[in-house]
C-alpha cells in the first residue's frame, strides 16, 4: 500500500501547504487529497514537492505490504 508522508514533511519543515500546491500547479483541495492519501501526486509533482521540502522522493513515500 502506498502511503505518502507529504503532510509530515511539510509540517516538519514549516512549509505551507498552499505554497506547495501553488508550486505544483494544483489546488489546495488536490494537495489536501495527497496529504490524506485519497489521491497521489504524479512523479513530476512528487519531484517538485521533494525539492521544495529538501528531501528525496523516497522520503515522501512509504511502501507497506498489504497483510491479510
Amino acid at each position: 500500500m502506498f502511503n505518502n508522508r507529504i503532510g509530515y514533511w511539510a509540517d516538519k519543515k514549516g512549509v505551507k501547504h498552499k505554497y506547495i500546491a501553488n508550486e505544483c500547479g494544483v489546488t489546495i483541495q488536490t494537495f489536501s487529497r495527497w496529504v490524506n492519501n485519497k489521491t497521489q501526486p504524479d512523479l513530476k509533482q512528487s519531484a517538485v514537492v521533494a525539492r521544495i521540502l529538501g528531501v528525496n522522493v523516497d522520503d515522501l513515500i512509504k511502501w507497506e505490504e498489504k497483510r491479510d
